[in-house]
């Protein structure tokens, strides 16, 4: 199973976190076929620093505009699955700080499961130690937990590992959702086709400035606002595609009272309603196309 993994990570100017990133990921090199990191046209040194890195398992490509999160990731699976060696992609974001184990628990699983799965996620820590990034469970949950698997049916780009024969038949993250929700979408795609699993072994911490599960429309900074607005319409996809006509029901309920509590909220109530309301409604209208592996998006690369 050694050299078997080609590593996604997907970059905009957090230096200091990619660095401790890429650190985490060399100390465990024995697994990695290769390192791709998707430079998302940052202006805070990434790129000088890329630039001057020689390990060659390190391999970059620095875009000529920021295209997204959605859309990093998908370039940056497209890359993977067409020029790596490896057998499985794992997906993760910059800040994301994988524990020494955390490839090889992924890889002892794999080989339990013969390769039989959608995608496997890792046990994602915040700075403190509790848990954040939490995987939704599948109702069938139990049922490999005495191999160390819990069911689940979606999980956040944090830590996927996906083999490469899924993304060949199943296609590529999509890079139209723009952020929040297309690893949902994704990762709820694998996992329709296939069982997919929690690996509590396999640890990594995500290195936000705080524990993300805090987050919520009415009292998130108003700069990231839009965030919500994206989110609510990728979800709403989701539901549509994956879910049943119950589920679409139940979460436009959800995002319209969640909209109002926003009337009470202490600055941009409007923005925020806006967002969970426009959200809501743009996901009836919203039907992505799903992109499969090839060579065709380095066009968008930076002359080296």
């Amino acid at each position: 199973m050694e050299n078997s993994i080609d590593a996604v990570v997907v970059t905009y100017n957090r230096l200091p976190l990619l660095k401790e990133c890429l650190n985490a990921l060399l100390n465990q090199r024995e697994n990695l076929s290769s390192i791709f990191v998707i430079n998302n046209h940052s202006t805070d040194g990434t790129t000088e620093y890329l630039e001057h890195i020689k390990d060659p398992l390190i391999k970059t490509s620095t875009l000529h505009d920021n295209i997204g999160g959605a859309a990093g990731f998908e370039y940056g699976v497209n890359k993977a699955s067409s020029e790596g060696s490896g057998n499985y992609v794992w997906i993760m974001d910059d800040d994301t700080i994988p524990n020494i184990e955390a490839s090889a628990a992924l890889l002892e699983k794999a080989s339990l499961l013969e390769d039989d799965f959608g995608f496997l996620c890792s046990n994602v820590r915040w700075t403190d130690g509790r848990a954040t990034n939490i995987a939704h469970v599948s109702t069938d949950w139990p049922d490999k937990i005495d191999m160390g698997l819990v069911g689940v049916v979606s999980a956040t780009f944090v830590s996927v590992l996906v083999p490469k024969v899924n993304i060949k038949r199943l296609g590529l993250p999509l890079g139209s959702m723009q952020i929040w929700g297309d690893d949902t979408e994704y990762t709820t795609r694998l996992s329709a086709a296939k069982t997919s699993f929690f690996v509590s072994e396999s640890i990594v911490v995500h290195k936000t400035g705080y524990n993300l599960m805090a987050d919520n429309l009415k009292t998130i900074q108003a700069d990231r606002i839009w965030r919500f607005k994206s989110m609510y319409r990728n979800l709403i996809y989701v539901k549509r595609i994956y879910g049943r006509k119950k589920d679409v029901t139940k979460m436009v309920l959800s995002n319209v009272f969640t909209g109002l509590t926003c009337i009470t909220a202490q600055d941009h109530r409007l923005r925020r309603l806006e967002a969970a309301i426009v959200g809501t409604w743009n996901g009836f209208f919203f039907n992505p196309e799903i992109k499969y592996p090839n060579n065709k998006m380095v066009e968008n690369e930076i002359d080296k």
